[in-house]
Parts: C-alpha cells; structure tokens; sequence
C-alpha cells in the first residue's frame, strides 16, 4: 500500500512496525545497514584510540584509642565519622595533591604555561575513589572501635595506579598522626590557658579576702566570742571603778571633815561630792537626786572660786587633795572604760554584716579554688591524652593493605567493542522506529481508517 503522511497514520505506522519486525527488516534494512556500520566504526575507531586503564586497591584502618577510658579519658570528642572527614579533608587538600601529582609526574600535558595544576588536581580526584567499609565492633554491645578505608585509584599504567593508591594510604597514615597530634596539643594549650586564668582570679580573690580580714581585724566573726568576753569584763571593770569612787570620795569627805570641821564651803564640797558618788552608784545621770547634788556642788565650786582663801590647804589640807587626786584619777579611768565600751558596742553591732559580706568573699573564693583544681585536672588529663598520641596510643590511621600493579587493565578492548555492537544495534533498530514514525507504511485496515475519513470497502488478506 502507499505511504501516508499524519500523526494518526504515523503513531498507526509505529504500532504496526512493532507487529511486523520482519517487514520493517525488509523495508528499512539499507538505513538500519548504515547506522550499524557507523556505530560499529566509531566504536572501533575508539577502542583503538582509547589507551587500556588500570585500577589499584589500598586499604587503611583508622583506629580508636587503645588504652582503657578508665585510665586515660581521651581529649577531643569525635566519632569514627568525623574523625576520618577531617583525614579526608586534609589528603584531598591541593596541597597535598600537589605533591603526588610532582613526585609522580602526572598528568603532564594539562599543565599550562605557567605551570598551574588545578587541571591536573581535578582529574586526580576525579580518578581516586575513597570508599568508607564495614566497622570493626569492639564488642557485643559496644560501639565500632575501627574503620576500613578503600583507596582505589585508575590511571593508565598499572605501577602508576598503585604508586599514587598507596601515596594516598600514606598520606592517610601521615595526615591522622599529625591531626591527633595537633588536635591534643591545641587542648593541652587550651586547658593550660584555662588553668592560669582561674589560677590568676583565685589569686585575685584570695588578695581580697586577705585585705577584708587586714581591714576588719577585731571585728571578725570568728573574734566575736573574745569580744563579748572583753565587754563583759569592760563592764565588771566599770562596775568596780564606780564601786571605788564612791569609795575614795567618801575617804575624801572624811579627811576633809576631820581637817576642816564645822560647815565649811570645803567639807560640804566633800560631803556633797560623796553624796553624789553615792548616788551614781545606783542610779543615773538623770536621776533627780543626782542633778541636785550637781547643782549644788558648782555653787560651791563658784564661792569657793571667788574665795580662794578658804579653800587654802594646810598640812591636813593636803591630805585631802590627795584624795580627791585620787578620785579625779578613777574618774578618769571610769571615763575611758565607758569609751571602750561604747567603741567595743559599735563593733558588735556591725559583727553580722561583716560576717556576711566576709562569707561572700570567701565563697566566691571557694569557688574559684574548685574551678581551678577542676581545669588543673582536666590539664593533666590533656597532657596524658597527648603523649599517648606522641606515643601512637590513642586514635591511629594504619594502613592496612597496600596496593600492588594489576595484572590487568579494568575495561579490555573485547568489552569495549561487544558493548559497541550492542549499542550499534540498539541505535540502528531507533533508525528503523524514526522512519517508521516520519513515513509510516500502512498495512492494515485500521491504519487507512486512522490516515482518512474514506470509508474502507474491503481488504485482500495478506498473502505469505
């Protein structure tokens, strides 16, 4: 029948060509002929083209500390995950590929004028495969204590590949040595740092307490019990000099009495100074009795000021004079033990907010001291941490496997060209399909129905 052209006729057309693959191998064999051979050319002309490539394997463990945690607690706190991102990070560096790209002379001709490897970097890490394998278990119930890395690098020569595998193992080896290293020394100087600022602030409000205690030295708290003590003997002593006074002025008035006799301004001066010792004994300064007796006694003293001569001593006279000397004496004392009481008062009254701001001072001092035994530890603990990796005792990277030339390239030529074949048929049999669809064939009565509105009036059955 003849060819018709529409999008009806041409999906009718494809939908018959999948009925019908013989017809469509007869009609459209030329173009499937055509595209066959091309695909078969180009995959030859690429194999021939294309060098063999070989691949290399390493294998590096990356292990946890070795010594018990009861014993040495470990400085920096990363699980098996972060530990070997940070290794992988620092051997995919530029640096690093740098160095192996010069060492092993790779990649020479994607080096430009001025000698720059990013290029060269590139296809090096798109070449190498860092692969994470199955943990190692410590244990029934424990968490993995080590990690397998696989290394595997394609290159076109076999010696190649396993130099720049086991290049990278190392690098891995190198990388986890002076990443522990470096990461237990930057928290011993760390938790040094820590140690001497606490230590410099203990200092500091140990100066304080010191010079709080200077300043209030008697009126601490833990003075208190000798100050109550020395108030109440202050008080027995006033008591006693009070006692002695009355006495001493009544000594007075007697000799002053027995040098004078008769109602002298001078013996009853004495007589009302004794009274008035008397009265003080027992009673205060506001007590009626004691301010007549004052009152009186300044009358005497002005008559007696304006009239010395009566007041004269004579060789009795002086007897009296010194007793009331004596008398002025304990007065005296008197005086200065109820200023040491009155001072003494003071300082007991201020005891309870001395002792609390004296007890802040030394909390706080308390504190820092536990804050700085706590960070010296803690130090200690950092310096162990470091010398066990000095001493490759804690977290290691090994490696495990080294990776040796293969013997053969990863893809062989065989491969390259049957998947060549296969693709070559594949993309023939789409030529045939295409055609198909451009410029349908049509070969059976639903196909003219779907091309046109002209009713079919009948169909001659296929002859074979």
């Amino acid at each position: 029948m003849e060819d018709y052209e529409g999008d009806d006729a041409s999906q009718q057309g494809v939908a018959d060509a999948l009925r019908d693959p013989r017809g469509v191998l007869r009609r459209r064999w030329r173009a499937m002929a055509a595209v066959f051979a091309a695909g078969l050319a180009a995959s030859l002309a690429f194999v021939m083209t294309q060098a063999p490539t070989y691949k290399a394997r390493a294998t590096v463990l990356v292990e946890s500390q070795k010594v018990s945690e009861e014993f040495v607690r470990p400085s920096t706190q990363e699980d098996a995950l972060e530990r070997i991102n940070a290794l992988t990070g620092e051997v995919l560096a530029r640096p690093k590929l740098e160095e192996i790209i010069e060492q092993r002379h790779l990649y020479p001709g994607l080096r430009n004028e001025k000698g720059s490897t990013i290029e060269a970097i590139v296809r090096l890490r798109k070449n190498l495969v860092i692969e994470l394998d199955k943990g190692i278990a410590g244990g029934s119930g424990r968490a993995e204590r080590a990690r397998v890395l696989s290394i595997e690098f394609t290159a076109d020569d076999p010696q190649s590949a396993a130099d720049v595998a086991n290049d990278v193992a190392h690098a891995f080896n190198a990388a986890g040595m002076r990443l522990g290293s470096q990461q237990a020394h930057l928290t011993t100087e760390f938790m040094r740092r820590e140690v001497e600022s606490n230590e410099a602030a203990l200092r500091e409000q140990s100066r304080k307490v010191s010079e709080y205690q200077q300043g209030h030295r008697g009126a601490l708290p833990s003075e208190m019990e000798s100050n109550l003590r020395r108030l109440e003997r202050l008080q027995q002593q006033r008591n006693s000099l009070a006692m002695q006074i009355a006495e001493a002025e009544t000594r007075a008035a007697s000799i002053a009495a027995q040098v004078a006799p008769g109602d002298s301004p001078s013996a009853r001066l004495q007589d009302l100074r004794a009274a008035l010792a008397r009265e003080l004994a027992v009673d205060t300064e506001t007590h009626p009795n004691v301010i007549s007796l004052r009152k009186q006694i300044a009358l005497l003293e002005q008559e007696l000021a304006k009239h010395p001569e009566r007041a004269a001593p004579s060789g009795g006279g002086r007897v009296a004079q010194a007793a009331q000397g004596e008398v002025a004496q304990l007065r005296q004392q008197l005086a200065q033990a109820d200023r040491d009481i009155e001072d003494l008062d003071h300082v007991v009254a201020q005891a309870p907010a001395l002792a609390e701001q004296l007890a802040a001072l030394q909390e706080r001092e308390t504190v820092l001291r536990e804050t700085y035994q706590e960070s010296l530890r803690k130090l200690k603990e950092a310096e162990l941490a470091e010398n066990l990796a000095l001493a490759q005792q804690g977290d290691r990277v090994s490696v495990l496997d080294q990776a040796f030339p293969p013997s053969k390239p990863e893809q062989t030529r065989w491969k390259t060209l049957v998947l060549g074949f296969v693709g070559s048929g594949a993309l023939a049999l789409f030529a045939a399909l295409f055609l198909e669809w451009q410029n349908p064939v049509l070969l059976t009565r639903d196909s003219l129905e779907a091309a046109g509105d002209v009713p079919v009036l009948g169909c001659v059955p296929r002859i074979l």
